[in-house]
């Protein structure tokens, strides 16, 4: 099939503001001498955007292409092939572009190599003067002044001048920023998914390392002592003071570094937080709605002005389990209408519905969960949990066990939920089906079950149910 291929994927991935300059890509001889690709790359495009979903007529390509030729598909995969490396090259091409300042360092290079003097020590000029202006100082950052440093060495060698280099000094200072900063992000990346994932990551920083770090300074750099305080966090999670540090920390670089990079460490942090939460450790709820309102507010965790559904319903739960319920009904009114089209019902009756089964506003909260779409698993699922224990604290039994028998038909036969998934919710309805059912006198065995069970949804509760009955 045509709209499997590579080309066809991959064209139809083309922004519309894309399209003339590719087109026009394909027109210049210096990239492209076969002017028939000129040709089916038309025949393509007259299908796009929707290009991919098909079906597309292999002989009607071919025949645009070569007309009166009698079909041959291996040269018409020819063609295909020839043109999508012409859209590997223009993707390359457009990605050069962008690299205003690695441009500058390769073009020094070539005007040195050509002696070309005047031209080279103006484009230097523009370069220091471009990176004195730069705010952020990422990694990104530290790579082009090692690489603007390297062609200034690169240019003092060709002259064979025997004096002191300052460049030689720049190259080396910088090549340690970007590459401590580099290991330490990497280090804490595999860290942080190591506690998600079952990964066997090897970060290799030893304590040496760490502390030839350390008795650098950091080389002077907020961003790297930022790194290497969320490396100690994670590494010695016990140890609290690592955390402390990092929070003093985070305004202090706000205005120094990326979006993108912000962003991460946020996340970085946030997770952190949801660590210690899950252990039971209950000041880091309050550390991390806080980290989350700052991050939304100052848009480092907006994605193109859009707040993701999932951050939405973080916010929300967090601020619940402070019980700060006006605030919550501010903070969904503020920014639900950031949230993505696509998510914005669901999320927004979700999170109602939460709001107002914590406040004991049922009839409410009910409203609001029968408006939940089977659509979105994560809300359906939430959704049907937090009705069911409606149902059960207004002693609504017959409701109660109409909902568990859907439930748990519903989990049994969906094929897109994980198995670990199904058995969270599943032993969910099957434990509140025997507080239900059991007989006072055979609850007793119940309360340990609960407590052995995993993995479980809401055992906190199913635990505080229990206890109720059998008082």
């Amino acid at each position: 099939m045509m709209e499997q291929s590579k080309l066809v994927q991959g064209l139809a991935k083309l922004q519309q503001e894309e399209l003339s300059r590719f087109r026009q890509f394909v027109r210049s001889p210096y990239y492209n001498q076969r002017e028939e690709l000129s040709v089916l790359l038309e025949y393509f495009l007259q299908f796009w955007p929707d290009i991919a979903a098909g079906p597309l007529d292999k002989e009607a390509a071919f025949e645009a292409v070569l007309p009166g030729q009698e079909y041959e598909d291996k040269q018409l995969r020819y063609r295909m092939s020839w043109l999508n490396k012409l859209l590997e090259q223009f993707w390359l091409a457009e990605q050069q572009g962008s690299e205003g300042l690695r441009n500058s360092s390769l073009l020094m290079d070539q005007l040195s190599e050509r002696g070309l003097h005047k031209a080279y020590r103006q484009t230097e000029r523009q370069l220091e003067e471009a990176l004195k202006q730069e705010e952020s100082k990422d990694a990104e950052y530290f790579r082009c002044r090692l690489r603007w440093a390297e062609a200034r060495e690169r240019d003092f060698q060709r002259k064979r001048q025997r004096r002191y280099d300052p460049a030689l000094q720049e190259a080396s200072d910088q090549l340690d920023r970007y590459y401590f900063l580099k290991r330490l992000m990497f280090a804490c990346a595999m860290l942080d998914r190591q506690a998600i994932l079952q990964a066997d990551y090897q970060p290799g920083l030893s304590p040496d390392w760490l502390q030839h770090l350390e008795a650098q300074a950091f080389f002077g750099e907020p961003l790297i002592e930022i790194y290497y305080f969320i490396f100690k966090a994670l590494q010695e999670e016990a140890d609290e003071s690592h955390f402390r540090r990092l929070r003093s920390k985070l305004e202090e670089i706000s205005e120094k570094v990326s979006r993108a990079r912000l962003q991460e460490i946020y996340h970085v942090t946030i997770n952190y937080c949801a660590r210690k939460i899950r252990r039971g450790k209950e000041a880091y709820v309050g550390e991390a709605l806080q980290l989350y309102t700052t991050g939304i507010e100052q848009g480092i965790l907006l994605e193109k002005e859009e707040l993701s559904p999932w951050t939405f319903t973080n916010v929300v739960k967090l601020a619940l389990r402070l019980k700060r319920y006006g605030w919550i009904e501010n903070f969904i009114q503020r920014y639900a209408p950031r949230l993505p089209d696509a998510f914005r019902e669901n999320a927004l009756h979700y999170n109602l519905a939460e709001l107002y089964y914590y406040t004991e506003r049922h009839d409410e909260a009910q409203l609001h969960l029968n408006q939940v779409a089977y659509s979105d698993l994560n809300y359906y699922l939430g959704a049907r949990t937090m009705l069911a224990k409606i149902y059960y604290e207004q002693d609504e039994e017959e409701p109660l066990l109409s909902l568990l028998a859907a439930f748990t038909i519903f989990l049994k036969r969906n094929k897109e939920l994980s198995g670990q998934i199904k058995q969270t919710f599943l032993h969910f309805c099957e434990l509140l089906y025997q507080l239900v059912r059991r007989r006072p006198e055979k609850l007793q065995p119940l309360g340990e079950r609960i407590q052995q069970t995993s993995p479980l949804t809401d055992k906190a509760w199913l635990l505080e149910q229990w206890k109720k009955k059998v008082k």
